[in-house]
C-alpha cells in the first residue's frame, strides 16, 4: 500500500507533473482516505452502540436526535444504496451536523475552562481543612521540579513540562510582569496571517473566562447557574462547611462535562468518519475495501442501533441470534483487521507531506489542469484525521498580514478586558486564571537557572501554607506518574 503512494508521489515530485500523474496520486489517497474511515468507523461505531447500550454514559438523550439523523444517513448508505448524488447530499447533512456539534462544544469548553480555574482555587483551599503532609522543604523541592522539566528527550517535552509546572506554581507574579508577558505573546505574531492570532486570542479568552459564547443561552443552560454559584463565593473566608458543599459540587460538574464533552466527541468522530467515507466514495464510485470486513461490521451495528434485521447476519450464520451473540461476533472480528489501521495511516502521513509541498509550490498547476476542487478536498480530509476531532474545515488564511500596530491594538485591548472583567473579583480567583493562562503561553525564560529561580520564589512568596502544600502536592502527583 505504502509502495503504491510512493510510486505516485515520486512521479508528482517532477518540476511539472502530468495531469494523469496527479490524478494517480489524488486517486490513491483517497483510497487510503476510504479504507482508514472505514476502520476507523467500524471500531468507533461498536464502542459508541455499546456505550449507549450498556448506559454508560447518562446524557446520551442530549444528542439522540443528532445520533438518529447520522443513523438514517448510514441505513441509507450503507443498506438502501446510494448514487453519487446522495452521496454527496449525505455529505453536506453531515457538514451541517458537524457545525452543530462544534457549536455545542464551544459552549461546553467554555464552561470547562471555568470548572478548571474554580477547581484550582478549590484545590488550593483545601489543606485549610485537610491534614497537610510533610513534604519536602522549597529549595528540595525546586530541585527535584528542576529534575522532572529538564528530563524530557527534547525541546518539545521539556517546554511542555515547564507549561505543567507554571499552570500549578503559587502565582505571585505582579500583575505588571504578567500583563507583560501576555503582550509579548501577541506581539510574536507580529508577520503573521491573522488568523493565527485570532485563534490564539479565542484561546486565551477561554482560558481566562473572559469567553462568552451566543449560543450559552441556547445549549447546557443548566450549567450556567452552577458556575455563578462559584463565582460568587468567598474563597479568602470560606467555612469548612461551605467548602466541602462545594467541593462535592466541583465535583459532580467536571464529571457531568466530563461525559457530556466524551460524548460529542465520539459522536463528532463519527460523523468525520462517515463524511469522509461519502467524499471518497463520491470520487471512487464502486470501490471499496479490500476484503469488506468493514462495511460488513458497519451493518451489522448499525441493525442493532435500529433494531432492524439485516443480511449480515444471515450471510455470518447468526440469523436469528442474540444481540449478545451478534456483539460477540462482532468484537471477535476485530482480530481480522489488527494493524491495518496502523500500516494504512503510515501511507496517508506519507501522502500528506507530498499534498502540502502541492499546495504550497504548484497550486497553479492543479488550476490549469482543473484539479484545485479535488485537492483542497483532499486537504480537508487530512484536516479530519489530523487529531483534531473539530478541525475548523472552513478556516482559511485571511491573507492579512499581522502588523506591529495590529499587534498592539490586539494586546491592550486584550489586556483592557482582563482588567475590566477582574475589577473587584476574588484574589485567588485573579491568581487561577493567571496560573491557567500562562500555563498556555509561549515558555519565556531563558535558561534553566532563570526556571529555578522562578519556581523557588514562587514557593518562597507563597505565605499561605494550605496553598503551597496544596501546590506541592499537585506537582508531587504529576511528577510520580
Amino acid at each position: 500500500m505504502k509502495s503504491k503512494i510512493k510510486a505516485c508521489i515520486r512521479g508528482i515530485e517532477k518540476n511539472k507533473p502530468s495531469e494523469e500523474t496527479l490524478k494517480e496520486y489524488f486517486g490513491e489517497s483517497m483510497r487510503l482516505h476510504q479504507n482508514y474511515a472505514e476502520i476507523k468507523l467500524m471500531l468507533e461505531y461498536y464502542l459508541f452502540y455499546e456505550m449507549i447500550s450498556e448506559g454508560i454514559n447518562p446524557y446520551i438523550g442530549s444528542v439522540q436526535d443528532m445520533v438518529d439523523h447520522l443513523n438514517e444517513i448510514m441505513e441509507k448508505y450503507f443498506e438502501q444504496g446510494s448514487n453519487t448524488k446522495e452521496k454527496e447530499e449525505f455529505a453536506a447533512e453531515l457538514l451541517e451536523m458537524r457545525k452543530e456539534v462544534i457549536a455545542r462544544m464551544r459552549v461546553l469548553t467554555a464552561y470547562v475552562d471555568k470548572t478548571l480555574v474554580y477547581e484550582h482555587v478549590m484545590n488550593r483551599v483545601q489543606y485549610r481543612f485537610d491534614d497537610m503532609e510533610k513534604l519536602p522543604s522549597d529549595e528540595a523541592f525546586t530541585k527535584d521540579l528542576m529534575g522532572f522539566i529538564v528530563s524530557g528527550r527534547d525541546s518539545a517535552v521539556v517546554n511542555e513540562n515547564i507549561h505543567t509546572v507554571l499552570g500549578q506554581l503559587p502565582m505571585r507574579m505582579s500583575r505588571v510582569r504578567y500583563f507583560e508577558l501576555v503582550k509579548n505573546s501577541i506581539l510574536m505574531y507580529k508577520g503573521s496571517d491573522r488568523s493565527f492570532l485570532d485563534s490564539y486570542l479565542y484561546m486565551f479568552r477561554t482560558s481566562a473566562m473572559l469567553y462568552q459564547d451566543e449560543n450559552e443561552e441556547t445549549y447546557f443552560t443548566e450549567l450556567k447557574p452552577v458556575i455563578e454559584e462559584f463565582e460568587k463565593l468567598d474563597y479568602e473566608n470560606i467555612s469548612a462547611e461551605v467548602f466541602h458543599i462545594y467541593a462535592e459540587k466541583l465535583e459532580n460538574l467536571t464529571t457531568k462535562l466530563n461525559d457530556i464533552s466524551d460524548l460529542y466527541m465520539q459522536l463528532g468522530q463519527l460523523i468525520n468518519e462517515m463524511y469522509i467515507l461519502c467524499e471518497t466514495e463520491a470520487c471512487l464510485p464502486g470501490e471499496d475495501l479490500e476484503d469488506g470486513l468493514g462495511k460488513d461490521m458497519i451493518r451489522g451495528i448499525l441493525s442493532l442501533f435500529l433494531s432492524k434485521e439485516s443480511p449480515v447476519w444471515e450471510d455470518a450464520g447468526l440469523a436469528g441470534a442474540s444481540e449478545e451473540e451478534r456483539l460477540a461476533y462482532i468484537g471477535e472480528s476485530f482480530v481480522k483487521i489488527e494493524g491495518k489501521q496502523e500500516t494504512v495511516y503510515d501511507s496517508l502521513s506519507v501522502a500528506e507531506t507530498a499534498l502540502d509541498n502541492l499546495l504550497e509550490g504548484k497550486l497553479d498547476l492543479l488550476k490549469e489542469y482543473g484539479m484545485e476542487k479535488e485537492f483542497l478536498l483532499l486537504k480537508r480530509l487530512f484536516l479530519l484525521i489530523s487529531g483534531s476531532i473539530f478541525a475548523d474545515l472552513e478556516k482559511q488564511e485571511t491573507g492579512v498580514i499581522v502588523t506591529e500596530q495590529m499587534a498592539e491594538e490586539a494586546a491592550d485591548g486584550l489586556i483592557a478586558e482582563w482588567k475590566d472583567y477582574f475589577q473587584g473579583k476574588n484574589r485567588m480567583v485573579r491568581r487561577a486564571v493567571m496560573a491557567n493562562t500562562l500555563e498556555k503561553m509561549p515558555v519565556f525564560f531563558k535558561n534553566t537557572q532563570e526556571i529555578a529561580d522562578y519556581v523557588l520564589d514562587c514557593f518562597r512568596q507563597c505565605r499561605d501554607e494550605a496553598e503551597k502544600c496544596a501546590s506541592k502536592q499537585i506537582l508531587l502527583d504529576i511528577m510520580v506518574q
